[in-house]
């Protein structure tokens, strides 16, 4: 199994990638995309955009978002190897075709991917360090290490999946705000960022 570390990524052939996913998407309004028979069920109309495979559902403290330096999911989740969904109406936490929880848009105040892209937090309010609440969080699996393999887990082994496209799931929030645009405009350098700081100083 390959693992994907964030500090190998491209940023400027990922920030290429989604864009021009963003511009089909905000073309398309939303139609078509992912399905097939393990998807959950759908509100008429409704048609999904966006899928992680392979993922586990956590909650993170206010205040760890509050003045956020990293932010990590590399801590392990209840009840992993789900997936993760999202439509232009919802993000929805799914078993196959059960959907174990959802999270309408339009009651969410943001929809933020961790910095080490291995999942993303949903967000009902403004983050606020004085408050104990908590945030759902949606998490990659943990790839496994098999403790038969010869010598110590490789780099990457033992952590959450690098998944870029959870940054999907913020664009898709973006354009329910009319922000597409200004999400697609930021993504080089938000991209570039991320990749600099894992290299320079996070064994990510």
């Amino acid at each position: 199994m390959q693992v994907q570390l964030v500090s190998k990524l491209d940023p400027s052939a990922e920030a290429e990638r989604l864009g021009q996913w963003a511009t089909n998407y905000r073309n398309s309004g939303g139609q078509g995309g992912p399905g097939g028979l393990l998807a959950p069920g759908r509100v008429p109309g409704e048609r999904w955009v966006a899928v992680i495979r392979g993922v586990g559902r956590d909650e993170i403290d206010q205040r760890d978002l509050a003045d956020p330096d990293v932010l990590l999911g590399h801590g392990r989740a209840r009840d992993p190897a789900h997936q993760a969904w999202v439509s232009p109406e919802r993000v929805v936490f799914a078993g196959g075709r059960r959907v174990l929880e959802a999270w309408p848009l339009d009651e969410l105040f943001a929809v933020q991917a961790l910095d080490d892209l291995t999942g993303v937090v949903l967000l009902a309010t403004e983050p606020n360090p004085d408050y104990d609440d908590r945030f759902p969080a949606l998490l990659s699996d943990v790839v496994p290490w098999s403790a038969r393999a010869p010598g110590p887990a490789p780099p990457g082994y033992d952590r959450r999946r690098v998944e870029v496209d959870w940054l999907k799931f913020e664009a898709v929030f973006a354009a329910s705000r009319d922000r597409l645009d200004d999400w697609t405009r930021e993504l080089d350098a938000r991209l570039t960022r991320i990749v600099s700081r894992a290299q320079v100083g996070h064994d990510w």
